[in-house]
């Protein structure tokens, strides 16, 4: 996982394709939340008002933390939203919708014709795409006592990490995210400075909601 160089969109792009007289559009667009979906799908269903099909993918995060969704929209399982992620997939992209719109020429393709179709106009519209590296991140959630919050804070700081949210009860847990390649290292440094009384551990963001 450490040796991908992973890519997110920076951008939407556009690209379509006519296969035995059907027509095919993909977009592709930047994601930063689920939510953003159904709002960007409503939009392109609000476009293309009396297309067939709005089929689609997006994935966001990588590793323990991905969390991706497909659909087939009407189309025969299996055929059109996974050949549209196992594109982002292949192209090493995430935090990444694909929708592929399609209007019905009337002659069908067959299941492998609608595979190659979804999936090979998203591959089309990739040269297309402006898009920047992706950093991986984790999350990570500390619990201590309230004299050694503020080495929780101090190292936050000094490793460039973002702070999530702090929960003041019994005890503190404070979570945040740092950059992958840096989480060993501010667990040490936690982990020494608290001698041994504070640690840090993973915990996947899109579980707590």
């Amino acid at each position: 996982m450490s040796d991908i160089s992973w890519v997110q969109p920076i951008d939407n792009c556009q690209h379509q394709t006519k296969i035995k007289a059907s027509r095919f559009i993909a977009e592709i667009f930047p994601l930063k939340t689920e939510e953003e979906v159904q709002v960007l799908l409503s939009e392109i269903k609000k476009r293309e008002y009396i297309a067939n099909h709005h089929c689609f993918a997006w994935r966001i995060g990588v590793g323990d933390e991905e969390v991706w969704r497909v659909n087939d929209d009407g189309e025969p399982a299996g055929t059109a939203g996974k050949p549209i992620y196992n594109v982002l997939v292949g192209a090493n992209l995430t935090n990444v919708l694909a929708v592929v719109t399609r209007y019905f020429g009337g002659t069908k393709l067959g299941k492998g014709g609608l595979m190659r179709a979804y999936g090979g106009v998203v591959q089309e519209a990739l040269p297309l795409l402006k898009k920047r590296k992706f950093v991986p991140r984790v999350s990570l959630e500390c619990q201590c006592d309230f004299e050694h919050a503020n080495l929780v804070y101090r190292l936050i700081e000094t490793y460039e990490a973002q702070l999530l949210d702090q929960d003041y009860g019994e005890s503190v847990t404070i979570r945040l995210r740092i950059k992958k390649d840096k989480s060993d290292a501010f667990s040490w440094d936690l982990h020494e400075l608290s001698h041994g009384q504070i640690k840090a551990h993973p915990f996947n963001p899109a579980k707590t909601n």
